[in-house]
């Protein structure tokens, strides 16, 4: 899954935009302001290309009130459209100067947007929205769930902005981004100034299978309508992780107008139609769907000070490569003490982090191995990978959330690493399912995993043998999230009290072989 690359020289060139004046000149027209005249917007339907689904509702059906009232619904403001930036100034062709806010591009979307949010999800809420400034003394994610940010033009965050925004998207919350028309100048300085927020983190292509894409509606494609011309094309999102969850979310495709129902920019990159409106509902319902994931990701976790502990003691590590490795805070404390308080192994509770290409990855029988994008492993980590399978090591590894694109890139290493030796299929009668630490036959599945695979109940495991041994175990599926107590109502994986008797059964199988 390629990162948001294509704006990364344009974000470079803009570190060295003065801001230096409260009125900085623009070249490109605010939408309030005249321009060139648009091509017609098409009627606020669903074009005949386009791939947006209604998904079954997963919730309960309402109960039968006899024919009473219901209750009134609950006013609940979800989103903070941000004031932020600079008085700026534009010249129209006659001269005229014309100042403006840069925040208010397009005054109403939020508005708009709220009101579709309400009929499409129509969950006894009533979801509202307020602007507030990006200044403010900072925002509780609690109270508001959602920060939305749109623009045309370049800007630039203040130190306590990034503090802000920091403590915000850390605690639970989430931002929105949106180029209002389209333009590079303000996805790239998104691109930019959350580099700031996050150092460490970079912005990755959401895949066709994530859950802002099928939250509420199944949307595959979208028109859009580029310089006048329109098209039919895969939606484009990026986020900015954390765990996860799509903590910043970047939507370089302008959706100002369709959310407010205005004319199209002529020369600017917009979601046309029903498409637009879909989608931000999906980003809204995704928010919302994310609210328990997101405190749990929130909380401090058990930090461990002591010393690894010499002796008889089981160890394992988790390996650290270029793709989304950390995705489970605390899990190896988890996992480890679900080991030791069921079949009473002593362990050691420091945790291990390990390169393929370390000389430290022999130090340890066993690896545990995770991601949900898009990865490839340098020629030194598959050799190494491979020298580790050989000398009796054995990994461990499955996709975070269930997503695609790490299940597609898994099996194309394990290929590069081991060529010749492909992954099969586990069945449930295996000696790690059948004879370990716990008979395992039938495997309980979320939610989000079943409504793909109904009759899913078994085991869902791939091996790589090197030998009669059992070397590389693999689940597309999502093992650590269940195996960790994570709430996280997206993922396609196994639920907890089957996730830890799958990881006790591999871990009890590990150490015997």
């Amino acid at each position: 899954m390629k990162s948001f690359r294509h704006l990364a020289s344009y974000a470079l060139a803009l570190c060295f935009v003065p801001f230096l004046f409260a009125e900085r000149d623009v070249v490109f027209p605010p939408p309030e302001s005249p321009h060139p005249p648009p091509a017609l917007a098409p009627p606020n339907t669903e074009n005949g290309s386009e791939v947006t689904d209604i998904l079954p509702d997963p919730g309960p059906a309402p109960r039968n009130d006899q024919g009473r009232s219901p209750p009134p619904p609950t006013n609940l403001t979800v989103i903070y459209k941000l004031q932020y930036g600079e008085t700026l100034q534009y010249t129209q062709a006659d001269g005229t100067k014309q100042k403006f806010e840069q925040w208010k591009s397009y005054p109403n979307d939020a508005d708009r947007l709220v009101t579709r949010v309400n009929r499409d999800l129509a969950d006894g809420n009533n979801y509202q929205y307020a602007n507030k400034p990006l200044v403010s003394d900072g925002f509780d994610p609690a109270d508001i769930p959602i920060l939305y940010m749109t623009g045309d033009y370049d800007f630039k965050f203040t130190e306590s902005e990034v503090a802000h925004l920091h403590k915000y998207l850390t605690d639970g919350g989430t931002i929105i981004f949106n180029a209002a028309r389209g333009r590079d100048e303000f996805s790239a300085a998104v691109a930019r100034e959350m580099a700031k927020v996050f150092p460490q983190k970079k912005f990755m292509r959401l895949p066709p299978d994530h859950p802002v894409f099928n939250s509420k509606f199944r949307i595959r494609q979208v028109l859009t309508q580029t310089s006048g011309i329109q098209s039919s094309l895969p939606v484009e999102v990026y986020s900015m992780d954390i765990g996860t969850r799509a903590a910043a979310i970047l939507v370089p495709m302008g959706l100002g107008a369709s959310w407010t129902g205005t004319a199209y920019h002529a020369e600017g990159k917009h979601i046309v139609g029903e498409g637009a409106m879909r989608l931000g509902v999906n980003l809204v319902a995704y928010v919302l769907g994310s609210t328990t994931y997101s405190r749990f990701l929130a909380q401090q976790f058990p930090v461990y000070t002591d010393k690894t502990r010499e002796g008889d003691r089981f160890r394992y590590a988790l390996v650290r490569y270029s793709g989304s490795w950390d995705v489970n805070p605390g899990l190896q404390n988890s996992m480890l003490f679900s080991l030791h308080d069921n079949t009473k192994i002593n362990v050691d509770f420091a945790p291990n982090v390990v390169a393929l290409d370390e000389p430290a990855l022999r130090n340890f029988p066993l690896v545990f191995m995770t991601g949900h994008y898009d990865f490839e492993l340098t020629g030194k980590e598959a050799k190494g990978l491979a020298e580790y399978v050989e000398r009796g090591g054995m990994v461990v590894a499955s996709a975070a959330a269930g997503l695609k694109p790490f299940d597609t890139a898994f099996r194309r290493e394990m290929d590069k690493a081991f060529p010749g030796n492909k992954m099969i299929k586990i069945p449930p009668t295996h000696p790690i399912f059948s004879a370990g630490w716990s008979s395992i036959d039938k495997v309980s599945y979320t939610a989000n995993a079943l409504s793909e695979h109904p009759d899913l109940d078994s085991p869902e495991f791939y091996g790589l043998f090197v030998g009669d041994r059992l070397a590389v175990l693999y689940t597309p599926y999502d093992l650590n999230s269940g195996l960790n107590g994570e709430s996280n109502a997206y993922a396609k994986g196994i639920d907890t009290t089957d996730a830890q008797r799958i990881s006790n059964n591999i871990i009890t199988y590990a150490l015997s072989h």
